[in-house]
């Protein structure tokens, strides 16, 4: 099929677009919950210069706080000496967001909505511009694609670059943030560098350095795109005679850089006086956290499992020209990327700061598919696509609906939920205890304790309900030679989510200390509703005369309402 690889673009499109529908709030002030937290910080500057005229003082912002609350903490500005603020971060993306931020203040003015630079038609706008990004990174990735890879192969590469990676949720859930915006810059260089190596030219070069340059300005890492053009070859080309000869085209890659990044240098002079401001990352390039690949917090070979074909396709670049480009590129991307101190990258789905390259692994992937694609594995090749992008969907639905957690994720954990629809209270406890029983029927119930009455915690200050407490013998049935368990469980109701509030059973013996607290607000939990709670645990030898307690805690602000508890006492029946 001719046009296969387009119709791949369009079909991933219409998904993406399908998923950000999916996932508007019509009932929020801004709809598209999109420019809050470090999209926020990114936003900053376009209502602060083209609205209120002021990027300084930031006189306006106090109002915008109060009025659409966007974020827990004021972390995205800092205040200056000279009485100014400055934002932490870089204004790249604000230049990437701006065409889409006039139609929204015009679509604003002509609804009847605040021209505030907040309001929904802002928020919308931001949103469906990504997806706009996105179609247009797609098409120049598939014309990259073609210059070197079958129709087949490109189509493929496509697929699952579009909708078997992370950059699904970046480009259509959580699109304002620098991903999807850079992923299409990245697209566009690459564009660039080979349509250079195939006929140089000033102009070509100039937008060469232009794109590098506002890449850097949007995230100052992206200067690893040096080696992309740096390194990419060309048969019968000798890059360093060629630029001894023809300087010009080094210096109009200079200039576009140069003009890339200006815009950041006038505002930190505007703003603090000096051409440059530090804005605090922290690198640790001699102790990398390698979990960001393969942890299971959020590891990129376990959340976003294409990735394994995406390195080994680094295996198979010898006979490209961009063999080089790509390899030192990828290896020093990734380098940086777990050297972060944050190495959590805050709440993210899989390693969210590999999403923009993704375009440069597609030469990789397109390298390993084609190997593949001439060999008695092709057959496979549609059957494991399809399987990864349903299971990139499928995790990416449980993501956003924090089943699958954006921060606290580990291996028993993702055993139970994985490509489960319907996990269970005793599912999500393992977000906080790896104790389970995986047969019940092995066990034989000792005690019940039932409290049927409602109580409610955080009422009048109280933080605190204590269901059971006393000497562990008290438990009747108790036996410290035998394998016996707890079985807890309770039913919480709240206004707007139990948050940090936590279902707590202790030992205590002396300095040994047991503890399990299972978070009562989680991925199934239901708003304004009773939502169970249950959790198993195990009645460790060594604590025979050491004190038990099963209690309720909050921090926080709300009522949180307790009913239908239960404590179980569990034996292993004897064979």
């Amino acid at each position: 099929m001719k046009n296969l690889s387009l119709c791949v673009v369009l079909l991933a499109t219409v998904v993406l677009a399908g998923i950000r529908v999916h996932y508007l709030k019509w009932d929020t002030p801004q709809v598209a919950h999109v420019l809050t937290w470090d999209a926020f910080g990114y936003y900053l500057d376009l209502p602060g210069l083209f609205i209120y005229g002021d990027v300084e003082k930031l006189e306006w912002l106090p109002g915008i706080l109060e009025k659409y609350r966007p974020t827990g903490s004021l972390y995205q500005v800092s205040e200056l000496p000279n009485g100014n603020w400055v934002m932490k971060y870089l204004l790249g993306l604000s230049i990437l967001y701006a065409p889409f931020f006039f139609i929204g203040h015009g679509v604003a003015g002509w609804l009847g909505y605040a021209q505030d630079g907040f309001s929904a038609p802002y928020a919308l706008a931001i949103c469906f511009g990504a997806l706009a990004y996105a179609f247009l990174g797609l098409l120049l990735l598939r014309l990259v694609l073609r210059r070197f890879f079958s129709e087949p192969v490109a189509a493929l590469v496509l697929l699952l670059t579009g909708l078997a990676t992370n950059y699904v949720q970046y480009a259509a859930v959580d699109s304002a943030m620098t991903h999807g915006f850079l992923f299409s810059i990245y697209a566009l260089a690459l564009w660039l560098i080979v349509r250079w190596h195939e006929t140089p030219g000033l102009r070509l070069a100039f937008f060469i350095g232009l794109v590098i340059g506002l890449a850097c300005i949007t995230r100052p890492t992206e200067g690893v795109m040096l080696f992309l053009p740096l390194l990419w070859q060309k048969e019968g080309l000798d890059k360093r005679r060629f630029f001894r000869q023809q300087p010009a085209h080094l210096g109009w890659a200079v200039a576009g850089g140069f003009l890339g990044i200006l815009p950041q240098l006038l505002y930190w002079k505007t703003v603090t006086g000096g051409w440059i401001y530090d804005v605090g990352s922290k690198f640790l390039f001699f102790r990398p956290h390698w979990q960001v690949l393969a942890g299971w917090e959020k590891g990129w070979f376990v959340y976003t499992p294409v990735a394994l074909l995406l390195v080994a396709g680094l295996l198979f670049l010898r006979p490209y020209p961009f063999r080089k480009a790509v390899l030192t590129f990828s290896l020093l991307n990734v380098w940086i990327i777990i050297a972060w101190a944050d190495w959590r990258y805050g709440a993210s789905y899989s390693c969210r700061a590999l999403v923009q390259s993704y375009p440069v692994w597609a030469l990789a992937l397109g390298a390993v598919l084609t190997k593949v694609w001439a060999s008695r594995l092709k057959r496979l090749l549609l059957p494991l696509a399809a399987f990864l992008v349903y299971v990139n969907l499928f995790q990416i639905g449980q993501y956003n609906r924090t089943i699958l957690h954006y921060n606290d994720m580990n291996r028993a954990y993702y055993r139970a939920i994985f490509l489960n629809p319907n996990p269970g209270p005793l599912d999500m406890s393992l977000l906080d205890t790896d104790e389970i029983i995986r047969d019940r029927g092995a066990f034989q119930q000792k005690q019940i304790l039932r409290w049927d009455s409602m109580v409610v915690i955080n009422k009048a200050g109280r933080s605190k309900s204590v269901f059971r407490e006393g000497d562990i013998r008290q438990l009747e049935g108790y036996d410290a030679g035998r394998e016996q368990w707890l079985y807890l469980e309770a039913q919480v109701k709240s206004d707007w989510g139990a948050f940090d509030t936590w279902l707590t059973a202790g030992l205590t013996l002396g300095e040994r200390r047991k503890r399990t607290a299972c978070r009562m607000e989680n991925g199934i939990s239901a708003p304004q509703a009773w939502n169970t709670v249950a959790f198993y645990f195990r009645l460790a030898p060594g604590f025979d005369g050491g004190r038990f307690a099963f209690f309720a805690e909050t921090n926080s602000v709300q009522d949180i309402r307790i009913r239908q508890v239960r404590l179980i006492l569990l034996e292993r029946k004897m064979n």
